[in-house]
């Protein structure tokens, strides 16, 4: 076993035994480190148990969360409407389960433990300075993977660098980008040496946004940048739009030709079919095939469904297959839109339910944009900002990739409750000292 591989494996298990001696919040935070590690892909890790490390992790965290004395919360995380959606939507999974398609249980175990992840989030984010330590630590997350873009060989889009769900280019550049907004907030909240250290990982990030040559992340960041403007606090928004300016110049000045290049089909894809290139192209045809598919099983197959159903509703010169394999047997097609996936998977009920949650969430955001918070809960609002910015940036980037898998939109759904909750309870304590 390598060093690195042995100082995991003490780390991994010191955190989730202060899990149980000191603080849940410890085994969150094995977990979060976990994931963006990710042992199996990763040279040190070939040594290592073949262990299932952030399920493994969850559960134990779940274990001492359930065992621990902390006090109750205020509002119980089944009480917020958008927990109830996604736990009927996991249900309605498990019902599917009956005539689901054979892909179907892996998605089910993963959005079950989505549900308890959610739990753990919601408990253990339970005021300002653990939702600012949960924001350290995906910043942190993301610098971990920007150094490894830096040092990533060969040419191309960056594949198989990112965590579990984060393995292909595009899902790695929205992920990079929710961290680009976090680290916006903790820049412009933060003092001292916490400050500069934010700011040094600030290029990584970006560096390894533009690596991924990403152009629905490219449309995401600049949506989500738009709304971070929106419900940041007054007092931070001429200093964001200096430092947006500054990025837009330093992103223009240093990136390779070949990222403009990509980013401008992006218009040219939309105005001139004759210049439209083949990836785009084939997402509009995957599109028109899912739609007959959705209208075939209007209940839906369960997860994946789009996969498992390709070859029946797709031309073979559009399907993709392993080195040597035959695409007319073998061949399969994944979704690249998570609202189409949603509707084929789930059918009309799971799609209704995803309606229901997006309303919830834009209704949520705005409540929490009308919480009359102090000049000195301020830094709260900041991170507002970002969590509503990246979840514009995973729904915008969702259009042109299926993020059903990707944790971290489950990240900001739990952090969106936890943290409008927690302003929530931050006003009452303002106001009720002038109720006496």
């Amino acid at each position: 076993m390598s060093v690195t591989g042995l100082l995991f494996l003490l780390s991994y298990g010191a955190g989730l035994l202060s899990a149980f001696v000191k603080h849940p919040r410890f085994g969150l935070y094995t977990y979060l480190a976990v994931f963006y590690l990710h042992p199996p892909i990763r040279w040190w890790g070939a040594s290592l148990p073949d262990l299932r490390w952030s399920l493994a992790a969850a559960i134990v965290t779940l274990v001492a969360l359930l065992a621990s004395k902390l006090p109750p919360s205020p509002v119980p995380w089944t009480a917020h409407r958008l927990t109830k959606i996604i736990i009927i939507y996991v249900l309605w999974m498990w019902i599917q389960f009956a005539w689901a398609n054979p892909q179907h249980f892996e998605g089910l175990l993963l959005l079950t433990k989505y549900v308890v992840l959610l739990y753990i989030i919601y408990r253990l984010v339970s005021d300002r300075p653990s939702l600012v330590a949960f924001s350290y630590a995906h910043v942190i997350g993301c610098f971990y993977l920007g150094m490894l873009a830096l040092n990533a060989s060969g040419a191309g889009r960056l594949e198989m660098l990112g965590g579990p769900g984060v393995k292909d280019s595009n899902t790695l550049g929205m992920h990079i980008s929710t961290g680009l907004f976090f680290a916006g907030s903790l820049l412009l909240s933060q003092r001292g040496w916490k400050r500069w250290a934010i700011a040094a990982m600030v290029p990584a990030l970006a560096n390894c946004l533009v690596q991924t040559e990403s152009r629905g992340a490219f449309l995401g960041v600049a949506c989500g940048g738009l709304v971070y403007y929106m419900f940041a606090p007054r007092v931070h928004r001429k200093l964001i739009i200096s430092l947006g300016a500054l990025s837009l110049f330093v992103l223009a000045a240093y990136a390779p030709a070949t990222y403009w290049e990509r980013m401008g089909t992006i218009k040219s894809g939309a105005e001139d079919t004759s210049q439209r290139d083949h990836s785009a192209e084939s997402r509009l045809v995957l599109i028109e095939a899912q739609w007959q598919m959705f209208k075939d099983k209007p209940f839906g197959l369960g997860f994946d469904t789009t996969s498992y159903l390709s070859r029946g509703y797709l031309d073979t010169e559009w399907l993709t297959v392993r080195r040597g394999m035959d695409k007319a047997t073998q061949g399969a097609r994944a979704s690249h839109n998570t609202m189409m996936s949603i509707l084929v998977d789930q059918g009309i009920p799971g799609f209704l339910l995803a309606l229901a949650a997006i309303f919830t969430i834009i209704r949520m955001i705005f409540a929490f944009n009308r919480l009359p918070l102090r000049a000195d809960n301020q830094e709260l609002g900041l991170l507002r900002a970002s969590i509503c910015a990246s979840l514009t940036t995973v729904f915008v980037s969702g259009m042109f990739t299926n993020y059903i898998k990707a944790e971290v939109q489950l990240w900001m759904i739990a952090l969106l409750i936890a943290a409008l909750q927690i302003g929530r309870e931050v006003v009452r304590a303002d106001v009720r000292p002038a109720a006496h």
